[in-house]
């Protein structure tokens, strides 16, 4: 097996009594890098701060995803009420890098043009604070629209 020192310089191919021997001279751990190789790749490193970096490196790695969430809006509210889920969205979006789902919810009895109208003022409320990533889409007889921060 190919070893490698702590340092990252190679060692050369030793055996694996060998490359153990050198690892509990320095007080370190051998672990097979590659084992799938011709030669399988040994690395000998601090166990703890091995596992640690790896860790870090993966935790890294999951804070690109972008996150969404949705906000449901009834037909019939106020402008009020219209404020503070906004600056629930804006609070939202400024932690993440996501992107915010606004729906406009249909209820039942209200005429369809009230839907679109509604969906219409909390655009112009947002346009703003707020760019879409999406066009206005019509989800059965709901109304939706994907915003991120500008």
């Amino acid at each position: 097996m190919i070893v490698i020192d702590l340092d990252g310089n190679n060692l050369g191919e030793k055996s694996r009594e060998e490359s153990l021997e050198l690892a509990k001279q320095k007080g370190l751990d051998l672990v097979l890098v590659s084992p799938n190789n011709e030669t399988p790749v040994a690395r000998i490193v601090d166990w703890a701060k091995f596992k640690y970096e790896r860790a870090k490196k993966i935790k890294k790695n999951k804070q690109k995803t972008n996150e969404s969430k949705e906000w449901w809006f009834n037909s019939t509210i106020e402008d009020f009420h219209i404020k503070f889920k906004l600056e629930d969205i804006k609070k939202f979006l400024g932690k993440t890098n996501g992107v915010a789902k606004i729906t406009v919810k249909y209820v039942s009895k209200t005429p369809p043009e009230l839907v679109n109208a509604k969906m219409q003022s909390i655009l112009k409320l947002t346009e703003e604070l707020f760019k879409p990533v999406s066009e206005v889409t019509r989800e059965g007889k709901n109304l939706s629209i994907l915003v991120k921060k500008k």
